[in-house]
């Protein structure tokens, strides 16, 4: 199956994209697919994501076909989802 996968501010930096197609498994997790992309894109991107315990940073947002996801990652599973969108937080003043 294939999830459209968007980046935005120092995401897609660090990926030199601000989209990609992923092609994921039935019973895919997003804790697993963010590893996949970890190892896919390298440890800058995967420093912006996780902390130093391998948890999604708080200042993340991972949004699913519109919706912000909440809750635990390895629990939120991928199988009807269409598009997700990573964002770090963004500065300005």
């Amino acid at each position: 199956m294939a999830l459209t996968v968007s980046y935005t501010g120092q995401l897609s930096e660090a990926t030199g994209v601000t989209e990609e197609a992923v092609q994921i498994a039935g019973g895919e997790r997003l804790a697993g697919l963010i590893a996949t992309l970890g190892e896919k894109h390298g440890e800058k991107f995967s420093e912006l994501l996780l902390d130093d315990s391998g948890n999604l940073r708080s200042t993340v947002l991972v949004v699913l076909d519109g919706s912000q996801a909440t809750g635990d990652l390895d629990s939120i599973l991928l199988d009807d989802v269409q598009d997700l969108m990573l964002m770090t937080p963004i500065a300005g003043g």
